[in-house]
């Protein structure tokens, strides 16, 4: 069996990306997928290497109904390691276009991985909508309820973007 590796991408790797990753993990361990599909997280700044979940992220996710401990260490994608991943899920436009600047870098023979932006698999954004305007939002500067949101936000696009990994496990 081949496996996949997905990876989440926010600004800092502190609040939206290790959410959605703890969320993406636990959506594919329930679809009994645990052993074939790898889930990390990791931004586009620098700024927050090395720091732990924001605790308003961590809280969100207990009050959605994930289970702690929430094992994360914040870090920056480079070249090297996104070519290491099979799916990359970005949360905003400017890091879907980072990251996509990033790949065209690569090496010949290497292959760059699909980038789609998280919110392309929640039913509630329009399929033509451009990537502008399918970000999720960035709690960093609100309060609590912010995060609260955020994670509901991300959670919608669950069951779909499931389906997409079932659909590239099975092209394998």
């Amino acid at each position: 069996m081949s496996s996949l590796r997905l990876l989440t991408v926010c600004t800092g790797n502190v609040c939206r990306s290790p959410a959605a990753a703890v969320m993406l993990r636990e959506a594919v361990r329930g679809a009994g997928l645990g052993e074939r599909v790898e889930v990390g997280s990791a931004g586009t700044s620098w700024e927050a290497e090395g720091m732990p979940m924001d605790e308003r992220t961590e809280l969100s996710l207990v009050r959605a109904g994930y289970v702690r401990p929430f094992e994360h260490t914040a870090r920056t994608i480079h070249l090297t390691e996104l070519l290491a991943w099979d799916l990359v899920l970005p949360m905003t436009v400017e890091q879907a276009q980072g990251l996509r600047r990033m790949a065209d870098q690569a090496p010949d023979g290497k292959i760059a991985p699909e980038i789609i932006m998280w919110r392309r698999f929640d039913p509630e954004t329009p399929g033509d909508l451009p990537e502008t305007e399918i970000a999720v939002d960035d709690p960093w500067y609100e309060g609590q309820s912010a995060f609260d949101r955020t994670v509901v936000q991300m959670q919608r696009s669950l069951p779909a973007l499931l389906v997409h990994v079932q659909e590239m496990l099975s092209a394998r």
